[in-house]
């Protein structure tokens, strides 16, 4: 499986993981360097603000929503240790989804 991250400020990052058909956990990660799954990043971002790893862990919950947590290394230029950081989410899905108009339109022709 892929994730694919583009940021807008100049950097790109393609994250590759494996899982089986029923699995309930994904993991997925890219490293600064790889040139198959890893990440590409601007001269200024690279000079600047460099980031040398990403992972992304993916838990699909019993009760149908799923958690996440990323972290991402980057080290900032002027300092020695990298910086980490980490978000984490859970995502419940609250209605059904809702057609676009265009679909709904096309659907009644």
């Amino acid at each position: 499986m892929l994730q694919t991250l583009a940021i807008p400020r100049g950097q790109v990052a393609i994250a590759a993981g494996h899982a089986g058909p029923d699995a309930t956990k994904l993991f997925l990660k890219a490293e600064r360097g790889q040139t198959d799954y890893g990440i590409c990043s601007t001269t200024f971002l690279e000079l600047a603000f460099r980031t040398d790893a990403y992972t992304i862990a993916v838990d699909f919950n019993p009760d149908g929503s799923w958690s996440y947590v990323t972290e991402t290394s980057l080290l900032v230029r002027g300092t020695d240790t990298p910086f980490i950081h980490r978000d984490r989410n859970t995502l419940k899905k609250v209605a059904e989804p809702t057609i676009n108009p265009l679909a709904q339109a096309l659907r009644a022709k």
